[in-house]
């Protein structure tokens, strides 16, 4: 029975790994053949991460020098991943089409904005002016993930690893956006050890994956909670960010996961294009990470896996440092689907804003 078990898992042409009590009971041909040193009876390679609570997830995971996507669900108790290799970042057809959408109706807004401040008077209010802002911001997030993925597809991303404290980058962002996204109704937690971790990353991409992740939970949860929390787990550091936002139906739940593709699946006016989880698996796959997607009766949390070594001792510490991108706060860009208008406003604005 076993055997003819093996032979029919042998059969598929994606890696098939059974997972009893956290250690590999099975592994098909194909599994072995993408990581050679799975063993039965050996613990999973520090390069996955699986779900320890939900019945469900999805993600990626890099091993040496090729990324993998994976899925895994439980059976009869024991967790099943199924996993091949990760095809090149690039926007798919469904992708390029929400981002047209987004595009289409930020020229509108623009268009009905400035006939708007065209026509108001030096008495008039600064709400024209805040909504305008609110849609650059949107606009200029739009368009500097779609320049990522251009130059990710090119193998051109800026990527500069040095040792930074990743515990220290948490705290930092969390204090930068706590006080925008309450302006939102929604409360930002955070959990660390306290005591610095150090990992080889780029404090940058980092921080973008971070505050991605952060817009994606905030639009879930509306007014509610996010928790960040950050540790350390043998040789990797830990981050997940969960929030108390629903359960996603399935629609959705294909959405987050860039399943599907049919016309139906066009983001909403008020949803992002798209871009964010590509993005994210492209910075964690950078870091020689892992990302997990898991979910079960609450909304999804991210799970993401960085590797705490080797560290580079010929260069110094990396602190963390306040970026700005054409004279845009990058917090307020990339939480700019969800924040008031008020907090976007164009009207003191003094700084070039060119958005080439």
């Amino acid at each position: 029975m076993f055997e003819s078990i093996q032979s029919l898992l042998d059969s598929f042409p994606e890696g098939i790994i059974q997972v009893r009590q956290g250690l590999v009971y099975r592994a098909n041909a194909m599994a072995i053949h993408y990581l050679p040193q799975l063993k039965e009876g050996d613990a999973l390679p520090d390069c996955l991460v699986l779900p320890k609570h939900a019945p469900s997830g999805a993600g990626c995971f890099t091993s040496g020098p090729t990324s993998y996507t994976f899925s895994c669900s439980r059976v009869d108790g024991d967790l099943v991943v199924l996993f091949r290799p990760a095809p090149q970042t690039a926007l798919t057809g469904a992708q390029l089409e929400g981002a047209l959408e987004q595009l289409r109706t930020f020229m509108g807004d623009f268009l009905a904005q400035a006939g708007s401040l065209a026509h108001a008077g030096e008495e008039t209010s600064r709400l024209p002016l805040d909504a305008f802002g609110k849609s650059f911001h949107r606009a200029f997030r739009l368009m500097g993930n779609l320049e990522y993925l251009q130059q990710s597809a090119s193998g051109r991303v800026p990527f500069v690893s040095a040792p930074l404290d990743l515990d220290g980058l948490c705290r930092q962002v969390v204090e930068q956006a706590r006080g925008p996204l309450e302006a939102a109704g929604i409360a930002l937690d955070y959990e660390g050890e306290g005591n610095g971790l150090l990992i080889p990353g780029d404090s940058a991409l980092l921080k973008r994956l971070i505050l991605g992740l952060m817009a994606n939970s905030a639009r879930a949860t509306q007014d509610g909670r996010i928790t960040l929390a950050v540790y350390r787990s043998h040789s990797r550091a830990i981050v997940t960010l969960s929030d108390n936002g629903p359960l996603p139906d399935r629609r959705q739940l294909d959405a987050i996961l860039q399943e599907g593709g049919s016309l139906e699946q066009l983001p909403l006016p008020n949803q992002g294009a798209g871009l964010g989880l590509s993005i994210a698996r492209d910075i964690v796959k950078l870091h020689q990470g892992a990302l997990l997607l898991q979910w079960g009766q609450s909304s999804p949390s991210v799970v993401i896996s960085l590797p705490t070594g080797p560290l580079n001792t010929r260069t110094t510490v990396s602190t963390p440092r306040v970026q700005r991108d054409a004279g845009l706060d990058p917090v307020l860009v990339e939480l700019s689907d969800v924040l008031p208008a008020r907090l976007l406003s164009l009207a003191d604005h003094e700084e070039d804003t060119d958005p080439s």
